[in-house]
């Protein structure tokens, strides 16, 4: 299994994309953990146990709830994350797709052991906030609020840091889509 990450903005989604349009299964680790929200009975209870029957909806958790809870209380998220990563990294333990895209790699060391090499996506601050306005139709100071709030990973070093003894590749996307296709071409079989 290969992790594929980068920044708000750099474009890890964009390379999924082509992956899948190639038949590569890639599971987008954000759309499974809201899945696993609506279906996974264990993680509902688990949740409703630690937060409350409020935090839950039919469809998922309630966000609004949480984004409240989490402004007022730091450890509420750290709370969630506890609650989900292990279901979550069960979870794609099972399905076992070729390759695994999400932002906070991170925050999950147990789902990185399993990862064979992670895929960097990275673009220029510049570039970012470009697609956040334009692709996203975010306005200029949301963007930026939201690319303050990661930590900065503009650097290779930074990124060989939070994955030490990860083998790593970075994929430059601060072009157009035949020069990051071109990078990709270099890494599929």
């Amino acid at each position: 299994m290969i992790g594929i990450t980068g920044q708000i903005g750099a474009g890890k989604s964009f390379v999924g994309h082509k992956l899948r349009e190639r038949h590569v299964r890639v599971i987008d680790a954000d759309l499974a953990v809201h899945q696993l929200y609506r279906d996974n009975s264990e993680l509902r209870t688990a949740i409703s146990r630690e937060f409350g029957a409020d935090s839950l909806t039919e469809t998922g958790v309630n966000r609004k709830f949480f984004a409240d809870l989490i402004f007022r209380d730091a450890g509420a998220r750290l709370r969630l994350e506890q609650l989900v990563y292990p279901v979550l990294t069960a979870y794609l333990l099972r399905e076992n797709p070729a390759f695994v895209e999400a932002a906070l790699f991170e925050n999950v060391p147990e789902m990185v052991e399993h990862l064979s090499e992670i895929w960097i996506v990275m673009a220029s601050p510049e570039v970012r906030l470009k697609r956040l306005t334009c692709n996203r139709n975010m306005n200029e100071d949301d963007a930026r609020r939201r690319m303050e709030l990661q930590q900065p990973k503009d650097s290779k070093e930074c990124w060989r840091r939070l994955f030490p003894g990860k083998k790593l590749h970075f994929l430059d996307n601060s072009g157009d889509e035949a020069a990051l296709m071109k990078n990709l071409e270099t890494l599929l079989p």
